[in-house]
């Protein structure tokens, strides 16, 4: 358990029904440091927090079923009357609150039904309710993501991760929030490398949909601000990297309709840019995603979709292989077993692997299948 940090969700009124008010409260302010959402269209919270003047936060709102996005000056305006209440129950300034929201786009938030649910949220904090702090934030997930480790060492120190995202789900961040709590001494400036560094290589590598939500968040923050000791900052980068990627990897196996999760990696490559490109390109083709749905050994579409990436490719060098069977090899059909290969595409974990042999460079990343149900939870997400 994360020390000075406590959490708390109610059931507002917000959504038709579960938790959908989260509140995270700090024994002291904390330093925090954010990555936002690169959709150009961005949520209410986002511009909010982006002109606090404070530099320290002592609490998090988070509500779900309502995104706040797309609602102009008003929906800026509608956090700041939430702020100044909640600041007299929690004895803060109103600058020291931070807010998260996720749901539906267009929507302003009912302020009177949050305000309304503030006094229950600031009654039930403890230091034991991550969990009821997790489902709070849910929409369409179907299990609450929560990562808890100790870092190595003599210090005692804990990181605890929460996220929810499910669909919208893009590497360049997704319908995603994130939050990660550490009492492990860390001041400002270390926090905002960190952070990028890090979420590169785990939040950015997961893909459901292609889609880039207005409301992406992640949020590192630091219960006991300070210099970190030098010896001990491979051990935490270690440990918050492996919260970050267990975060990430609990969104993508929830994917929306998901049956299925595909490693993908792009090997060999001239430049790590190029391996990046083919990487995102293959793992957003709806017809590559269909094809692991339906078990069918289709390289055709995952070559196809490498030549549209719009990076330098030699066709006659690539390679393409499932589950260690190669099905392609210098850009033709190799001799394999389909009814192997449909056996083996049958696992919930496939490994694809495009080897370019043009290169030294690579890289990875995690996506799903594309289904029948995906269809359905997104046709009526408004209703």
């Amino acid at each position: 358990m994360v020390k000075g940090v406590r959490f708390s969700g109610v059931r507002s009124g917000i959504k038709a029904a579960g938790l959908d008010l989260g509140l995270v409260s700090f024994d002291e302010a904390v330093p925090h440091a954010a990555l936002y959402t690169r959709n150009k269209v961005k949520a209410a919270h986002i511009l909010y927090n982006e002109r606090r003047a404070a530099r320290r936060v002592a609490a998090l709102l988070v509500n779900s079923g309502c995104a706040n996005a797309c609602t102009g000056e008003n929906g800026i305006e509608d956090l700041a009357t939430i702020a100044k209440e909640l600041a007299g129950r929690l004895n803060i300034r109103e600058e020291e609150i931070l807010f998260a929201s996720t749901g539906v786009i267009g929507r302003r938030l009912p302020v009177e039904t949050v305000v309304a649910g503030l006094p229950a949220l600031v009654a039930g904090l403890s230091g034991g309710r991550l969990e009821v702090f997790a489902r709070a934030m849910m929409t369409t997930d179907t299990y609450p993501k929560i990562v808890e480790e100790r870092v190595p060492g003599d210090g005692g120190c804990s990181i605890a991760g929460v996220a929810k995202g499910a669909g919208m789900i893009n590497p360049l961040f997704a319908t995603m929030l994130a939050f990660i709590f550490t009492d492990y001494p860390l001041d400002p400036i270390r926090m905002r490398r960190l952070l990028p560094t890090l979420s590169r290589k785990t939040f950015e590598r997961i893909s459901v949909d292609g889609d880039t939500s207005t409301n992406d968040t992640v949020m590192l923050f630091s219960t006991k601000p300070g210099a970190p000791a030098q010896a001990g900052t491979g051990s935490l980068k270690q440990t918050l990297a492996r919260v970050m990627k267990a975060l990430a990897l609990l969104i993508v196996k929830d994917g929306e309709g998901a049956t299925k999760v595909i490693h993908l990696t792009v090997k060999s490559a001239q430049q790590k840019r190029v391996a990046e490109a083919l990487a995102r390109r293959i793992a957003g083709s709806p017809l590559v995603k269909t094809a692991f749905f339906g078990c069918d050994p289709n390289w055709g579409r995952v070559i196809a979709a490498a030549g549209d990436a719009e990076v330098p490719l030699d066709p006659e060098k690539v390679e393409i292989a499932i589950q260690g069977e190669v099905l392609a090899r210098e850009g033709i059909e190799a001799p394999f077993s389909e009814e192997k290969l449909k056996g083996l595409m049958a696992a919930p974990e496939i490994e694809l692997v495009v080897d370019l042999h043009d290169g030294r460079a690579s890289y990875d990343m995690y996506t799903t299948d594309l289904t029948y149900d995906y269809i359905k939870i997104n046709a009526s997400y408004r209703s």
